[in-house]
């Protein structure tokens, strides 16, 4: 019989295989979330090599998690064969399926945004709307209390150096020669 005693359980061979395989899949299926989301996103340099870092995190955790599963963490050479099997099988038989996926839950996505968008941006412009009379008469207002300011401060200092120089004028006469 093909098993083996790890922590109190019996596990098959065949059971492992299936879950490092599962492994290697699951991580293609993350990275086709990542980089359909990143292609739809239109990141640049500096955002892709921080979500690159991100993703192999994640990517690593996967593994960690499905290989504890699979076999206890007992690093062998076929937990790496079969999660790269795993990855092939996924990136050849279902990915570009996952990955048009994807891009239709983003656009759905991006749909609902807008809706949602839309639909608060009503409130806001009947508020609008209704402010604009209050606006106008305050608009109209504030331009007359300016122009009235103009005229009781601006006009009073524009005569000022005309005023100063009579002043001047007054107080000390030019002198004649004699």
């Amino acid at each position: 019989m093909l098993s083996s005693k790890k922590g109190g359980r019996t596990i098959s061979e065949f059971v492992t295989l299936f879950w490092v395989i599962l492994a290697g899949a699951t991580v293609g299926l993350v990275f086709d979330l990542y980089r359909s989301f990143r292609r739809w996103q239109g990141w640049g340099g500096v955002s892709t090599f921080l979500g690159d870092v991100l993703f192999s995190l994640v990517a690593l955790f996967i593994l960690f998690r499905f290989f504890e599963r699979a076999n206890a963490l007992a690093f062998r050479f076929y937990i790496i064969w079969g999660s790269f099997l795993g990855l092939v099988i996924y990136l050849r038989l279902v990915s570009r399926f996952v990955v048009r996926f994807f891009f239709g839950i983003f656009k759905f996505m991006t749909y609902l945004a807008k809706l949602i968008h839309r639909g608060l941006m009503i409130p806001i412009r009947g508020l609008a709307l209704i402010m604009r009379p209050p606006y106008a008469v305050l608009h109209w207002l504030s331009l007359l209390l300016y122009r009235i300011s103009e005229y009781i401060l601006l006009e009073p200092l524009m005569h000022l150096k005309s005023q100063c120089k009579a002043w001047w004028v007054r107080l000390f006469p030019p002198w004649k020669k004699e």
